[in-house]
């Protein structure tokens, strides 16, 4: 099954009534592919190229003889402008001047100049790469005067050998007299201006009008035939581009670039994300793991809690440091230990006390003191009343101490 083939460029026009769209290559006719309506165009989604062809009631299309170097046609074009009263944009976009022909120094041009209004586009999601002049784009009778329609509105075109060089929508609503009184008048003021050559025929492309009529009135031979079809543009043959065209153009280049730093963005916070959630997650699978150890650990601990508390309960007999024999060896340590005795001691690896006697006060004092110097007695931190006297001059003491108090 043969593959339909798909047209690279894409032509919206105005019809005799309705907008148009039609295909084709640059440069060769176009085919039509759908009507749509009189209120606005949409473009297609597949065209890799598209051109708008505007009526004639959105532009200047005026033919003058300029005197000048062509490098300054330009400015001289603008400063006609001027001159008639037009109000046009010095830019590129808004002002295109051509020229037709040369002669001693004058130029024949045409001024094509973009009006204040809005381009007829029902869907800005897809703006045209190049704007024309709705009749630029079919071939025209040279020195001819051709009649159409655009959307309803009678536009007449000129030419001057093969080339357009004014075209304007008529006032009058039918090809009637008031018509042909305008046509003359446009011809009259034309050619005081010299710049309207010698006009062979009327061409109309409208099924109305009197052709007898019509070559009486105007001495011109008139003669009806079918509208061609288009020929699309060559790329960059137009520089006219709306200035409402350009200010979309460049909202979806600033909405783009946001979705992009939307996108960018996104991206980053999301990869913020998985990376948080990845950590969480191994984070997670750590704690797992340190409670399955701990749960596997818990018996064994308190199996080693059980074994410390028996060691702790066995230490004062295994550790020679704590023994109680140890503990009193030390008691005996200051040389004053001669004269004293004990009459009490208890001891625990955790507390002591003691009391004992003295034969006088003074030795009572140097023991307690003694005691309290003693390296392997100080982490108890013994301490009592002061000795009490008896009838024979001896002196009882009392002394009491704990580890950490």
């Amino acid at each position: 099954m043969a593959k339909t083939r798909k047209h690279p460029c894409e032509l919206l026009l105005p019809g005799a009534q309705v907008w148009q769209s039609w295909a084709g290559a640059e440069g060769a006719a176009c085919q039509l592919t759908a009507e749509q309506n009189a209120e606005g165009a949409t473009f297609g989604k597949d065209a890799q190229h598209r051109v708008l062809a505007l009526p004639a009631v959105h532009f200047w299309a005026l033919p003058a003889w300029l005197k000048g170097q062509p490098e300054h046609l330009r400015s001289m074009g603008l400063l006609h402008l001027e001159r008639m009263g037009i109000k046009a944009g010095d830019g590129e976009n808004g002002v295109q001047v051509r020229n037709m022909q040369g002669k001693e120094g004058a130029y024949l041009t045409r001024i094509l100049a973009l009006k204040d209004l809005a381009t007829p586009l029902a869907d800005t999601s897809r703006l045209p790469d190049e704007v024309t002049l709705h009749a630029l784009c079919y071939p025209l009778v040279q020195n001819s005067l051709t009649i159409f329609r655009e959307l309803g509105r009678l536009v007449v075109a000129i030419t001057s050998g093969p080339q357009l060089i004014y075209c304007t929508p008529l006032s009058a609503i039918r090809l009637d007299g008031n018509a042909l009184a305008e046509l003359n008048n446009i011809c009259l003021q034309l050619g005081f201006q010299g710049v309207l050559g010698r006009l062979e025929s009327i061409v109309l492309w409208i099924d109305e009008g009197d052709l007898a009529q019509i070559q009486r009135v105007t001495g011109l031979a008139a003669y009806r035939c079918e509208m061609p079809a288009p020929t699309m543009p060559e790329r960059g043959s137009s520089l006219i581009m709306p200035q409402d065209v350009i200010s979309e153009r460049q909202n979806q280049t600033r909405r783009a670039k946001t979705r992009f730093m939307a996108l960018a963005v996104g991206t980053v916070i999301a990869a913020a994300i998985a990376l948080v959630a990845t950590l969480t997650s191994l984070a997670l699978q750590e704690r797992n793991m340190l409670r399955e150890k701990v749960a596997m650990l818990t018996p064994r601990a308190s199996k080693v809690m059980d074994h410390k508390k028996a060691w702790q309960e066995a230490a004062p007999a295994a550790d020679p440091s704590v023994w109680p024999q140890q503990v009193l060896l030390h008691l005996m340590e200051p040389p004053s230990s001669k004269e004293v005795s004990i009459t009490h001691w208890e001891w625990t690896p955790e507390r002591m006390s003691l009391r004992g006697r003295m034969p006088n006060a003074t030795l009572a004092f140097e023991y307690i003191q003694a005691l309290k110097s003693v390296e392997a007695l100080a982490p108890y931190g013994l301490n009592g009343p002061p000795p009490a006297f008896a009838s024979d001059n001896s002196a009882s003491f009392e002394l009491k101490g704990g580890l950490g108090e």
